[in-house]
């Protein structure tokens, strides 16, 4: 039986306590930071109120109703946002909108009299509904099709939305990628485009001159390096030149690729990046292919933070000592610079692997063996508040962030099937997405191109 957590809560959680706007109403009102015209948004850190909001960017505590307006003004055509129904309680990470300071009286919400004031609800610190926003979206998944019409790795892109209304809608609006032998997706910020790894076609024979057991499965079939398309399979670009290229993850403003790559032939795994587009055009660097950029750092499965600049990875020091989670900055370095975008080690944990940064935090989710069986823990970037998310006894790995920073995906395996699934970043409302229904990841045989793979080597994505 999945073990869930019930009552504990993360101290993460902030508040805006009813018996406190009694206390401020009467403050003074503290300097406006300076804003855009049209308001900014803004992206929910511990400790944040939307009494101290509105005090730092509206002048005056009181005026937090006008932010509670402005975000669900804007939730209404931005997915981004969601409406704030409940003032007293956010989620760091949650995005609102700040309008601008209000320069009338008559732009001023009205203050709550101290009666209706006492009667605002104090909430106790528990997590949204199983129903909040974030469980939407699309999520990109591969594993391998055993079927003998398929015998293929394939990619598949449910809609969040569609599978929990039940498993038939789940099914109805699933789309399995049309270009075959695929596998490690990555799904673009904005949903619109589709990294992966492309184990190329099959050979009619092994060099041994037998007969490929998997000619003459799914086509089409793609080139053996990293590729993007569109999510609908057209507009396909090689964005990288090797077969050893794998693990890509997109920047937030997509721009960029990280990805790892063994391809020196020294059984040294390095990370790189390249621009999406490849349109860097380096005349000066020969040794790298057009767009790509050389970190010199040896680690992989890397995964962008939310400000553009700093990655996690698993690897290790330079020396290859403490070894586990560790940080850096996507930020090229000559040879005799090497090691200087290293930030330093967030988790010195050799089994921690499949690191995934929140898109809207600084917490990291990650897999860990170490409790016995596979199962997922969130840290925070600064190594500390390391708290398990799954105690389940069975399999559950390749966690994957939701939009909104909130909902995190990932596979699980209770030793006869596999599935996918979603848990709250509290460790609340966990509950399945998609059954396989047959789909596997260790291949029946380790053969050329694949060689011997299973599910530790793949990664699944979450997008718009």
């Amino acid at each position: 039986m999945r073990t869930k957590h019930g009552s504990s809560r993360p101290a993460s959680w902030v508040m805006v306590i009813a018996c406190s706007l009694l206390v401020l109403i009467a403050g003074p009102a503290g300097p406006i930071k300076a804003q855009a015209a049209e308001g900014e948004a803004y992206h929910i850190q511990r400790n944040d109120t939307l009494w101290k909001l509105a005090e730092k960017y509206l002048g005056d505590g009181n005026h937090f109703p006008l932010i509670v307006e402005a975000t669900t003004a804007k939730a209404a055509g931005d997915p981004t946002f969601q409406p704030i129904t409940t003032p007293d309680l956010l989620y760091p990470g949650q995005t609102v909108w700040i309008p601008p300071a209000p320069t009338t009286l008559a732009d001023r919400p009205a203050l709550p009299t101290p009666s209706e004031a006492a009667a605002l609800p104090v909430s106790s610190v528990s997590s949204p509904s199983p129903t909040a926003g974030g469980l939407a979206g699309h999520i990109a998944f591969s594993f391998w099709n055993n079927a003998p019409n398929r015998c293929t790795y394939e990619i598949n892109i449910i809609d969040v939305e569609a599978c929990l209304q039940g498993a038939e809608a789940c099914q109805t609006n699933r789309r399995i990628y049309t270009l075959n032998n695929i596998s490690e997706p990555a799904l673009s910020p904005d949903g619109q485009r589709l990294a992966f790894r492309g184990w190329g076609p099959i050979p009619e024979e092994l060099a041994e001159g037998q007969p490929h057991p998997y000619r003459g499965c799914a086509e089409p079939q793609a080139e053996h390096w990293l590729q993007t398309g569109t999510v609908d399979a057209t507009d396909i670009r090689d964005i990288t030149e090797f077969f050893e290229d794998s693990h890509p993850d997109w920047s937030p403003d997509g721009t960029r690729i990280l990805f790892d790559s063994g391809r020196n032939g020294d059984d040294i795994t390095r990370i790189l990046f390249v621009y999406a587009d490849r349109s860097i055009d380096r005349e000066h660097r020969d040794d790298l292919p057009t767009g790509e950029e050389e970190l010199r750092i040896a680690g992989q499965q890397p995964s962008w933070a939310p400000d553009n600049e700093r990655f996690v990875f698993r690897g290790c020091d330079p020396t290859g000592n403490r070894c586990g989670l560790w940080l850096a900055r996507a930020i090229p370095v000559q040879s005799w610079d090497a090691g200087k975008n290293l930030i330093g080690p967030l988790l010195e944990e050799p089994e921690a692997s499949q690191p995934d940064w929140s898109p809207l935090a600084d917490e990291i989710v990650y897999q860990s063996p170490t409790s016995g069986s596979w199962d997922l823990y969130i840290i925070n970037s600064d190594g500390t508040g390391k708290r398990s998310l799954t105690t389940g006894p069975g399999l559950e790995g390749l966690p994957a962030w939701s939009p909104d920073g909130q909902w995190i995906a990932y596979v699980s395996h209770d030793g006869a099937n596999w599935s996918l699934r979603a848990v709250n970043r509290d460790g609340t409302g966990d509950r399945q997405l998609f059954a396989y229904d047959g789909g596997i990841y260790a291949i029946p045989k380790a053969i050329y191109p694949y060689g011997s793979r299973d599910w530790l080597d793949e990664q699944i994505s979450w997008s718009r």
